[in-house]
């Protein structure tokens, strides 16, 4: 069965016609935000592209991650964290205004946390797999929703203790995290 999905999505990848045309210019904005009785999170994800072939978008962006975790002890945890990105992705038609994108992204980031009187710096390189589901409201707009990644990131904290570093591998499949964008496609007639 596995064999048969990616064959499928390798032919669908192969077979789809333009939504996004060559030389289209991107604007693609993330927002989030998560509140819950321990705490808050917003995620603002800018991103600005060009069409390299139908189909196709080479784009790079800034994301920025804020989250307050209260404790019962009284304590809270704050976490800012930036990143630069770097990106490909590559659409698949499913529906005459759905597709499916497969979006690959490099990242470097930089992020602090503050709990318990400490501080912890760190920096972070990831690589990252996204699915995103893109609907074309018309030839200029579209709404973008992505549940989940894959992830690889090599991050570096130092505190009061020292530096740490961690090769971390991930799949995230969360259904509870939903991140919900726009996009502008400027010059897509």
């Amino acid at each position: 069965m596995k064999k048969l999905l990616i064959l499928f999505f390798t032919f669908c990848f192969f077979l789809s016609f333009s939504q996004v045309k060559e030389g289209a210019k991107i604007v693609d904005l993330s927002l989030s935000f998560t509140a819950s009785d321990a705490g808050e999170s917003i995620f603002i994800q800018p991103l600005i592209g060009f069409a390299t072939a139908e189909n196709q978008v080479f784009y790079v962006g800034l994301s920025h991650n804020s989250q307050k975790q209260e404790f019962d002890f009284g304590d809270e945890r704050k976490t800012s964290f930036t990143s630069f990105i770097v990106g490909y992705e590559k659409f698949v038609e499913l529906g005459e205004r759905v597709y499916f994108g497969s979006s690959f992204a490099g990242t470097y980031g930089i992020g602090k946390t503050e709990f318990l009187d400490d501080e912890t710096d760190y920096n972070n390189i990831a690589l990252i797999f996204r699915p995103r589901l893109h609907y074309f409201i018309n030839s200029k707009w579209s709404v973008v929703t992505s549940v989940g990644n894959v992830q690889y990131s090599r991050q570096t904290a130092e505190d009061s203790f020292g530096e740490n570093t961690s090769d971390v591998f991930s799949v995230n499949l969360n259904t509870s995290n939903i991140l919900f964008g726009i996009r502008l496609n400027l010059n897509n007639d």
